[in-house]
């Protein structure tokens, strides 16, 4: 986003509201309040790529657009899809609409009309309460006055001098709002309604980017579940994740962030792993590649764990497979086992030994790399999943991973036993 089309830095403004504790309050504003005030999490959406692009942007909103990354979804995201270049079909990267997009400036749009804007029975409407961020501490003076059942005090907060804030909740209503109020074809008493129309703000300022992180979790998935990878790729708090990123980050390995299989999409981006897989591999360096399939709590635990030297086993291990196996990109191979999660876990266990500097288990480590036969044949068959042979062509249906680590453990680890000898060429 240029400087020219920004968002305005500064709006003068206080308000008034009953304090929760030192950086949260409770108030109540039109609904106008928050079209002058937030600035819109489109544009911070904006802002964040032209951040990543190394292009100019609004001051406020560069400030911004790291809060608002941690706290919401996006409304587009990238696709890839072909075209006819100087008459080449080439993959082009293009921004489509999520499905918050589509919610926001459809259904929700429309409910915002004709349920919570008209004050007919008829037009009953309900509207959930929005949740504000600044990142800068408010000026506060107290406010003289006294309410039955309350005992915090009422205080006027002052962000004037800091500019707008940004929503952790309420982005898709903000944008229906903006949407409808820039609409000429919409009445004029009809938008006039709607913004005077009252909602409830909760205000939290001074709060940094891990606790901005920490409020998605707890606003999305606490009460709302979400997916497990979105959860996963937000949380500062998760260490493993931090590890994960840490580690293939320094790899230079980029990891797909959203769904739950890796697609075409994700490929051609450049995304050859799930981070929740990634993060298996990373667990089975310490935990083990029994406990680092499981969610159990146990096996979620960081307690004793030193991750200064997971990442560096971690780097060093991965390093040497995506060396032997000439990339990342063998984890979508189909004609390689290690594309299969047992088989991926069971091999990035054997980390293991450059995490405590075992000298001998690392000598392991690397003859077992070295010497089994990694392509899909027969004698994989059960151990990395089931294994089909057509017209002499094998193909190999994967298992879920808690279905066949155990015979991949002993495949990759333990060269003695029938699985072992299998994989090895050795019967």
């Amino acid at each position: 986003m240029s400087t020219s089309k920004g968002p305005t830095l500064l709006v003068p403004q206080t308000i008034t509201g009953f304090q929760r504790d030192e950086r949260h309050f409770t108030t109540v504003v039109p609904f106008r309040w928050i079209l002058d005030n937030i600035v819109p999490g489109l544009a911070l959406e904006e802002a964040e790529r032209e951040i990543d692009e190394g292009n100019p942007v609004d001051p406020r909103a560069r400030q911004l657009a790291p809060f608002r990354r941690k706290m919401q979804r996006p409304f587009l995201k990238p696709v890839t899809e072909r075209r006819s270049i100087a008459g080449r079909s080439v993959p082009v990267v293009t921004l489509a609409p999520t499905q918050k997009m589509k919610n926001s400036v459809g259904p929700l749009r429309k409910y915002l009309l004709e349920q919570f804007a008209p004050d007919s029975a008829a037009g009953f409407g309900v509207l959930p309460g929005f949740v504000a961020v600044w990142p800068e501490p408010m000026a506060t003076t107290s406010v003289a006055v006294n309410v039955s059942g309350f005992e915090s005090p009422w205080v006027q907060y002052d962000f004037s001098s800091i500019g707008r804030g940004a929503l952790a909740d309420g982005e898709c209503r903000h944008l229906a709002l903006e949407r409808i109020a820039a609409d000429p074809k919409v009445p004029a008493a009809l938008k006039d309604k709607l913004l005077r129309k009252h909602v409830t703000v909760e205000v939290y300022h001074g709060v940094s980017v891990e606790q901005a992180a920490g409020m998605f979790v707890d606003l999305n998935f606490e009460g709302t579940p979400v997916d497990r990878i979105t959860k996963a790729n937000i949380d500062t708090r998760n260490k493993w994740i931090n590890a994960t990123k840490e580690i293939f980050g320094d790899l230079g390995i980029s990891l797909a962030t959203d769904g739950r299989q890796l697609t075409i999409a994700h490929q051609q981006m450049g995304q050859w792993l799930l981070l929740t897989h990634a993060e298996q591999m990373v667990k089975a360096i310490t935990n083990g590649p029994y406990k680092a399939l499981s969610n159990s709590k146990a096996a979620e635990s960081w307690e004793g764990v030193d991750f200064e030297r997971l990442r560096q086993a971690g780097v060093a291990w991965f390093g040497e497979i995506f060396s032997y196996f000439g990339g990342p990109q063998v984890l979508a191979d189909k004609s390689r086992v290690i594309r299969t999660i047992a088989v991926r876990v069971a091999l990035a266990s054997l980390g293991s030994a450059f995490y405590h500097e075992d000298a001998a288990g690392i000598d392991r480590a690397r003859k077992a790399l070295a010497e089994i036969d990694w392509i899909v044949s027969e004698a994989w068959n059960g151990i990395g999943g089931k294994v089909v042979v057509t017209d002499g062509v094998a193909k190999m249906a994967a298992g879920s991973g808690k279905e066949t680590i155990t015979k991949a453990v002993q495949a990759v680890t333990k060269p003695e036993t029938i699985a072992g000898k299998a994989v090895r060429r050795m019967t």
